[in-house]
C-alpha cells in the first residue's frame, strides 16, 4: 500500500514529473530569486512590475529628462519599492532609494552583501537581452537582515530602469547552492554529513528548503529530517498527491555527473494547501543527496 506523505519539507509535485532537466553542476551565477505563499510572491512581483512599466511609459512619454522625476516625485514610490536608473556604461542616473546617494557615481564596481558586482551583472544582460532581472543578497531594512533581493530592469532610450524588491522566500539558485554544499560535505564525512543535515538550526535547513537522503542501492530513504516516518521506507511506497513515485524516479534517473530536478505536488501541512515542489538532486556513491524547494508562478510578462 503506498503512502502518500508530505516528503520534503515543501517539496512539492509537478503537474507531470518532470524527470532528468540535467541542470549541470557548477558555481551558482547571478539567478532569479519560503515562507510566503504562491500568492503573496506573485502580489510582490505584480508589485514591481507595475512600478516599472509606469516608469518605462514615463520616460517614453517625456524623454531621458524624466529620468530625474525617479529621484524626487512620490509617484514612483510604491510603499518599499522605488525606481532607479543607471546608464548603461554604468553610471547612477537617479534614484528614488538608497542609491540616491550614488547619483552621479560609476556604479560598476558596487557589489552585493555576497561580493558579486550586481551592477555591473545587470548592465551585462540589459545589453545582450534589453530586459530581464537580476538577483543578489541586499540588507532588508525591513526585517532586519541580509536576504535575497530580486531586480527587474528594461533599456529604454540607452537607459537601464529598474524595480527591485524583496521576495523574502529562498530561491532555486540557493537550493542548487544547499546540494552542491551537502555534496561536498557527504564526500568529506558521511556520518557528520548526515547529522549536520537533521539539525534544525543548521546551515542544511532554510525555511520550505532541507536536504534528504535516498538509498538507490536499497531503494529506500535514509533521511528526512522533517518527517522523519518516511525514514526506511521503499520510495516504492512513497507517492506524491497525484500518485507519482517521484523518488522512485529519482532513483532511476540520478546521476553523480550532473544535478537533475523533478517536479511533483506536496500537500503542506503547515499551509493545508497543495504545493507545486521542485527537488534538485545528485548522485553520491549509491545514496541520493537532495533539496526540494517551493516552485513559484511564472513572474508576469
Amino acid at each position: 500500500m503506498s503512502i502518500v506523505h508530505n516528503f520534503l519539507a515543501a517539496v512539492v509535485v509537478g503537474a507531470s514529473l518532470t524527470c532528468a532537466s540535467g541542470v549541470q553542476a557548477g558555481a551558482p551565477g547571478v539567478a532569479q530569486a519560503t515562507g510566503l505563499l504562491p500568492t503573496t510572491i506573485g502580489a510582490q512581483q505584480q508589485r514591481a512590475h507595475q512600478l516599472l512599466d509606469k516608469a518605462i511609459a514615463h520616460i517614453r512619454q517625456n524623454g531621458p529628462q524624466a529620468v530625474n522625476d525617479f529621484t524626487h516625485d512620490p509617484a514612483f514610490i510604491d510603499r518599499d519599492l522605488y525606481v532607479y536608473s543607471v546608464s548603461l556604461a554604468g553610471q547612477m542616473l537617479s534614484s528614488g532609494g538608497w542609491s540616491a546617494g550614488l547619483i552621479g557615481q560609476n556604479v560598476l564596481s558596487e557589489t552585493d552583501d555576497a561580493g558579486q558586482p550586481f551592477f555591473s551583472q545587470m548592465l551585462v544582460l540589459a545589453k545582450q537581452n534589453q530586459s530581464g532581472s537580476i538577483e543578489y543578497y541586499w540588507f532588508n531594512p525591513n526585517e532586519g537582515k541580509h536576504e535575497v533581493k530580486i531586480t527587474y530592469f528594461e533599456v529604454v532610450d540607452g537607459m537601464v530602469i529598474a524595480v527591485g524588491f524583496f521576495p523574502g522566500y529562498p530561491t532555486e539558485e540557493q537550493a542548487k547552492q544547499m546540494l552542491e554544499q551537502a555534496m561536498s560535505e557527504y564526500f568529506a564525512d558521511p556520518v557528520a554529513a548526515l547529522r549536520k543535515f537533521r539539525n534544525k538550526q543548521g546551515e542544511f535547513r532554510r525555511q520550505d528548503q532541507y536536504v534528504f537522503v535516498l538509498d538507490k542501492a536499497q531503494r529506500k530513504v535514509v533521511l528526512n529530517p522533517v518527517f522523519a516516518e518516511n525514514n526506511d521506507v521503499s520510495v516504492d511506497d512513497i507517492t506524491d498527491v497525484q500518485g507519482q513515485h517521484f523518488l522512485r524516479e529519482m532513483l532511476e534517473h540520478a546521476s553523480p555527473n550532473t544535478i537533475q530536478s523533478i517536479d511533483y505536488w506536496w500537500l503542506s501541512s503547515e499551509t493545508r494547501q497543495v504545493e507545486h515542489r521542485r527537488a534538485f538532486y545528485q548522485q553520491m556513491g549509491e545514496m541520493v543527496i537532495a533539496v526540494g524547494t517551493t516552485v513559484f508562478p511564472e513572474s508576469p510578462p
